[in-house]
């Protein structure tokens, strides 16, 4: 792909996941991008920040990729499918057509009618996240049920 172009809203550094980024559009390579999805020690909410980004970046990395000039181009979708696939674990029952559907439903979680979210928490006990019991109630329900989610993992 030629990496996966990314705007940050601010810098940040952490030496365990080996980032060092400035805010701003810049394009991530392999390593850069790994370094950003690992990132967690350089943010106050630690992993809730890390799932954040882990969740902007497939977002993004699906919008580049599914664009008619890569799905329609054997000669580039090929490569970067078999690039995406050698790390990437599914059932074995699971066809191209899926994994394409399942590709635009990422593309969707930030660009369409999907909305990312953490796991609602009502604050931490000696370092653990305490999950906020209501909240995650009315999550499970709503999705059970399949209707709209109206819970909040921000309030």
């Amino acid at each position: 792909m030629g990496g996966v172009e990314m705007n940050l809203d601010k810098g940040f550094t952490d030496k365990w996941s080996g980032a060092d980024f400035k805010a701003g559009r810049q394009t991530l390579n392999g390593a850069q991008a790994f370094a950003y999805v690992r990132t967690r020690h350089a943010f106050v909410g630690s992993d809730l920040d890390r799932t954040k980004n882990q969740q902007k970046f497939l977002s993004t990395l699906a919008s580049q990729v599914a664009t008619p000039g890569t799905l329609l181009n054997p000669f580039t979708l090929y490569p970067d499918m078999s690039a995406g696939l050698d790390t990437l674990v599914v059932d074995k029952d699971k066809n191209p057509y899926q994994l394409g559907k399942m590709l635009f439903a990422m593309k969707d979680v930030s660009g369409g009618d999907g909305r990312p979210m953490n796991m609602p928490v009502s604050g931490s006990v000696g370092g653990n996240l305490q999950w906020d019991r209501p909240k995650v109630k009315q999550l499970v329900d709503e999705l059970k049920n399949d209707d709209p989610v109206t819970v909040t993992s921000d309030s």
